[in-house]
């Protein structure tokens, strides 16, 4: 029984030792064993389960609407599982010399070496978040090692001097990026990206960092081409090294796919395994209609002082986000454009090197295809998630400037969600998720980004309000890795606690029933043992967020009800920062 199930792993884990008070993390997780799997891989071990057969030929045929997409992946899998050490190929493409550092550089751009001298990406302009445009900057990360000839030396340097510099954006057509930044030849590397002979306003681009790109192509000019092309290299087998799996087989490789591959393997997820849709969508769908209706609580409260204009700027992008499950583009889109989405690419049952090749060749090719659809909107209808990366997402996430909340299919899996659950368990793990991603867009970052998922100056003006800046700045008393992943995790486990029980709860007022399933513990501690055991795992290194155990604890110690709840007073004294951070909250 569904309940009993999550009720023994809440328990197994519980370390009564500790004070809940003192260490909530501790308590709801610290007894977990040598042996425990976290949620995460327990879920992704479920997954290579479900795609292994299907990627071997072992499904039904009439099942699968895009035949040639599933020999593809199936052809591509094969090569991977077969994959025998040997020193790296490079695509033909790349093995002819080239004078020219623009077209070579344009070259390894195409099978997905970005950021090397400059970032290139394409994204949504600022104010229109329906036309592509090429964003160009200053790359984000410098040499990974120490500097050893005379152009890393001065590269290095020159990256060095800019990386504090505050930088405006310019949106320019390509004929005025020629003319303001003439040191490098831009033509030539879009025509080389692009494969097309491109006119003077072809192209909108947002380029930032403007000194640093001028003084790069002056550097370029005077520098020893054998020390260009020796970096270039070096950094193109990091990639390499980066985007293949870890080892030939299946786990590994069917992760790898996820990654590169993403709507090839979210289709046939979707298609031949994921089979509780009509039951996940509308569940999720009333959790998340809770959790918009208390946030509209929140704002008739205007607790930061809004003006009218701020409040309906605010109501109108809540209203507007979308909420789905899995990165695919609409569920009308027939099946002939998957069938078809992957033509361009020529993968092979045995040559695994070049099938990689080609998956990262397609991912540039499929990034940059709407620039070149000469006045096209982008075609929303057919949008998904397809970036630079090597690690498939399994979490849900939030696009400012779709203004879209996705939950990944794989993360739709018990212990994470099971739609038999109890609502206890649904809302106060998945209701959190939920909260925490749709308060993205109400942080000092995603507040920047309209209904329509464009940047607006009202936005910019409820981020000027000292009544805001307070709010973060109560966030960031205690040091944190990532201020706005800091609010959308208190602002998070509030806005679902109070989604669940009601502004205002207090449980010290109420008699609880107890649960069939439990018996010790009732309803609001309950609450915040499923919110927390999400969290529960070895500590890994955290990156762009704080440490799971810091998560909860701060989380927990922000929202006032959690010492109630738990009866803390009676336990402990009180905590020793007394504030607590609420931004929305009345």
């Amino acid at each position: 029984e569904i309940n009993l199930l999550t009720m023994r792993a809440i328990r197994s884990n519980l370390n009564r030792r500790i004070l809940p008070c003192s260490n909530f993390w501790g308590y709801a997780c610290g007894n977990w064993s040598s042996s425990y799997v976290d949620n995460f891989q327990l879920v992704e071990d479920r997954y290579v389960r479900a795609m292994l057969p299907l990627l071997v030929g072992n499904y039904s045929v009439e099942r699968m609407k895009a035949p040639r997409l599933m020999r593809q992946m199936s052809d591509y899998f094969e090569a991977c599982v077969r994959e025998q050490p040997h020193a790296v190929e490079l695509p033909q493409e790349l093995r002819s010399a080239n004078s020219e550092w623009t077209g070579a550089l344009a070259k390894l751009r195409k099978y997905g070496l970005n950021g090397v001298l400059f970032e290139e990406t394409v994204d949504v302009a600022y104010n229109d978040s329906l036309r592509p445009v090429v964003q160009l900057k200053m790359p984000e990360s410098g040499l990974e090692r120490k500097p050893t000839t005379q152009f890393e030396r001065e590269f290095f340097a020159l990256a060095s001097r800019h990386c504090q510099e505050a930088s405006k954006v310019h949106s320019w057509t390509l004929l005025e990026l020629k003319q303001q930044i003439p040191q490098i030849n831009w033509q030539h590397y879009f025509n080389v990206l692009l494969e097309a002979e491109l006119q003077d306003t072809a192209l909108r681009l947002e380029v930032s960092d403007v000194d640093y790109l001028r003084a790069l192509g002056e550097l370029l000019q005077r520098s020893n081409k054998t020390q260009l092309e020796a970096h270039l290299c070096e950094r193109l087998a990091s990639l390499e090294r980066e985007a293949r799996p870890r080892a030939a087989i299946a786990a590994p490789c069917i992760h790898h796919m996820r990654a590169v591959l993403p709507l090839g393997m979210n289709y046939i997820y979707d298609q031949l395994v994921y089979g509780s849709r009509a039951q996940d969508m509308p569940q999720l769908d009333e959790i998340f209609a809770s959790l918009r209706g208390m946030f509209g609580k929140y704002l008739a409260a205007n607790r930061l002082q809004l003006s009218a204009e701020q409040l309906d700027y605010v109501r109108a992008k809540l209203m507007g986000i979308k909420l789905k499950i899995g990165n695919l583009p609409d569920p009308a889109t027939p099946a002939e454009f998957y069938d078809s989405h992957y033509a361009s690419a020529n993968f092979s049952k045995t040559d695994f090197q070049h099938n990689l090749w080609q998956a990262l060749r397609l991912r540039t090719r499929l990034q940059h295809a709407p620039l070149l659809q000469a006045a096209a909107p982008l075609a929303v209808e057919r949008y998904y998630v397809n970036d630079d990366v090597f690690q498939a997402r399994n979490a849900p996430y939030f696009e400012p400037e779709r203004n879209t909340l996705t939950v990944p299919m794989i993360f739709m899996q018990f212990p994470l969600y099971d739609y038999r659950q109890h609502s206890i368990f649904r809302s106060s793990l998945m209701g959190f998720i939920l909260a925490h991603e749709m308060s993205h867009a109400f942080e000092q970052e995603g507040i920047l980004f309209d209904a329509a998922g464009n940047e607006s100056p009202i936005g910019l003006r409820v981020r000027q309000l000292a009544t805001f800046e307070a709010a973060v700045k109560c966030a960031q008393q205690t040091r944190t890795a990532s201020v706005k992943e800091r609010l959308a995790d208190l602002n998070g486990l509030q806005l679902a606690y109070d989604a669940f029980f009601g502004l205002d709860h207090n449980s010290q007022q109420l008699v609880y029933r107890p649960y069939g399933f439990e018996r010790e513990f009732v309803a609001p501690q309950l609450f915040h043992m499923s919110f927390a055991q999400f969290f529960c795992g070895r500590l890994p290194p955290a990156i762009g967020h704080d440490m799971d155990d810091e998560r909860v604890n701060e989380a927990e110690r922000n929202l006032h009800q959690f010492a109630i709840d738990l009866k803390c007073r009676q336990q402990s004294p009180s905590p020793s920062q007394s504030t607590v951070c609420e931004m929305w909250r009345p």
